[in-house]
């Protein structure tokens, strides 16, 4: 890593981020700091969180740095485990919801109808979903046994698993249909309007907090190119 953009210690030039703006900085951590407290969801519940949000950002400092703090909150390497398996599986979500437009469109446009009046996201998709599932044959078979797995109670519970952290990477994956079932699904689990909205901050934390780390190669090239002006 230590060869790639991606450096090891980025702490120089996140340093340098701090220092050019500390008001700004400052408020950032105070709000960072805020929604990580213990609260409606523990403390290791959030960090498990927002472990999985960094698995969506694709942020390699924050699956590390959440890693090292779910850790050191107790967290077990078997809940890490299904931390990450939950992000996979939204991660899967996106692109099966979306399969209905893909679907829908296909029927209109063999019918020679017109695609461009209405609205993209229809709130029943249920006919294009069993349509997907119907032409998917044994994929969709393999598909249903791996997500029946992921939610099911295990080292944490369902309700945690798709109410409060897949309802988080729900959000980050911008499927309105997935952050609907998540919400159906973590109703019946018992959630509560306080934990969502906690869920919720977290993954904006972590959506900005990928910029944020990310600004280490953006200082990186800063401090480079003023240092060739000295």
């Amino acid at each position: 890593m230590s060869d790639s953009i991606y450096k090891n210690d980025i702490s120089k030039f996140m340093g340098q981020l701090k220092d050019a703006v500390p008001e700004l900085n400052d408020s950032w951590m105070d709000y960072h700091n805020e929604v990580f407290k213990e609260g409606k969801i523990s403390k290791k519940d959030k960090q498990l969180i927002g472990l999985a949000c960094a698995h969506m950002t694709s942020c390699p400092y924050c699956i590390r740095s959440r890693t090292k703090l779910a850790l050191v909150a107790g967290a077990t390497a078997e809940e890490i485990a299904e931390t990450v398996f939950i992000a996979m599986r939204l991660a899967i979500g996106q692109p099966y919801a979306y399969s209905s437009i893909a679907l829908e469109n296909f029927d209109k446009m063999k019918n020679k109808e017109s695609v461009t009046e209405g609205s993209f996201f229809s709130k029943n998709i249920t006919p294009q979903i069993k349509d997907f599932h119907e032409h998917s044959g044994t994929m969709f078979e393999k598909f249903s046994v791996f997500n029946e797995k992921v939610y099911e109670d295990g080292h944490l519970s369902k309700k945690l698993k798709k109410g409060l952290m897949g309802l988080a990477c729900a959000i980050l994956a911008k499927c309105a249909w997935c952050i609907r079932s998540c919400i159906r699904d973590g109703i019946q689990e018992g959630v509560t309007k306080e934990e969502i909205t906690e869920a919720i901050n977290i993954a904006m934390v972590m959506n900005a907090g990928a910029c944020w780390a990310h600004a280490g190669i953006t200082m990186e090239v800063v401090d480079q190119s003023l240092s060739k002006t000295k």
